[in-house]
Parts: structure tokens; sequence; C-alpha cells
């Protein structure tokens, strides 16, 4: 049976998650050089999957190793805040998509990280809130770059790509239990919706992190 380590108020990360980085930070450096001064790794994959997770633990094991490395959620450049974003997508769910994320932000942002800038400004989000915060990145000493996202993948600047390929119905259970997320039937076509854009994306994807936690 897995232990958990709890992170923050909604984050609980299973063992294997750990083992996971470590073996991806292992292949990274074995295949990839991070050598170069700024790299960004883009971590996309469904609602659920296991993003944020991912993004924490490699995170760590990126330290672990030596590299200093920062994450950015995706989740945060939303325009609008949770409940707001999802009475829109009560309205019509054509709203569904990454329209609905500052992608022209993002993408600032990252480039940010590539010219040498020495610090950013990004917003935070709060689900409890309702809202968005903001706090200053310093980029200075960076090497690495973490960005995870549903649409991660739609980014530009990426220098490595990894795909989570646990769908929505794979996640259902979790979702339920996920208290940031307040489940109802709609959610489930808004799911569908996404998965039928971010699957494909695994065609992009430089490793792809199976549902029993292994790599290809």
């Amino acid at each position: 049976m897995s232990s958990n380590l709890n992170i923050g108020e909604d984050l609980a990360i299973k063992s294997e998650y750990f083992i996971l980085t470590k073996s991806l930070v292992g292949k990274v450096l074995s295949e990839h050089t991070l050598s170069k001064q700024k790299v960004i790794i883009g971590i996309g994959g469904e609602s659920g999957s296991g993003k944020s997770t991912t993004a924490y633990c490699l995170e760590h094991e990126l330290t672990q190793q030596g590299f200093k490395s920062s994450t950015i959620h995706m989740d945060s450049y939303f325009k609008l805040p949770p409940q707001d974003n999802h009475q829109q997508r009560i309205k019509s769910l054509k709203n569904v998509g990454p329209q609905e994320v500052n992608m022209m932000l993002l993408n600032s942002h990252l480039k940010a990280f590539t010219n040498n800038q020495e610090s950013i400004k990004i917003p935070v989000v709060s689900y409890e809130k309702n809202s968005f915060s903001s706090r200053h990145i310093d980029l200075s000493d960076l090497n690495v770059l973490i960005i995870e996202g549903v649409y991660a993948f739609l980014l530009d600047h990426l220098d490595l790509r990894v795909f989570l390929k646990r769908t929505y119905r794979d996640t259902l259970e979790d979702r339920r239990k996920r208290t940031r997320e307040h489940y109802d039937p709609l959610i489930e076509s808004i799911l569908d919706i996404e998965h039928n854009i971010v699957s494909p994306m695994i065609a992009d994807a430089d490793y792809v992190i199976e549902k029993n936690y292994t790599i290809v």
C-alpha cells in the first residue's frame, strides 16, 4: 500500500510519484542536456491525471540533483476565477478550451525566463476565495522552469514535454475526492471536451507516464 505525503491543503503525494520522477530525471539526464542556461519542461494531461503532483516531485528531484527549479501552474492563468469560469461553462460548453486561459501572458512569462529576465510577477489562484492574487518568482538563478496544465503542450518555448496518460474516466473516483472540485454531472461533459482536445497531444510528448507509473 502506498504511503502518502501531504503537501499544502489539497495535495497528497503517493510514494510512487517520487520513484517515478527519480526515474524520469534519470532518463532526462541520460538523454538530454540540462546544462544549457535555461530549460522549460511542460507537463500535460487531462484533469486529475497527476500533473501538479508530478511537477512537485519533479522539482524536488531536480533539487536533489543540483538543479534550481520552480513550477508555474496553468490553472492560475485562467482569465476568470474558478467559480466564475464554471458559470461561463454552464452558459455554453463552447466556452471550454484553451481560450479560457491567458496564453499570451503565460507565453510572455516563459519567454522572460528564456531571455534571462531577473523576475516575473505571476497570478496565483485561490479556489476557496474564487480569486487571484500574485507573487514574484526570482528567475535569476533558475536552471529549470516547470509548467503544468491541461493545455501545457500548446505553449511556446518548451524544451521537453511530459504527458500523463490517465484519462478523466480513469480518475473519476480521485476527482470526486478532491476538495477543490465540486462534482456534478456537467463536469463529465466538460472533461470529455477537454479529453478530445488533449489526448492527441500525446504525439508531441518526449516522455509518456503510463497509468501504472512507468515511463515510455
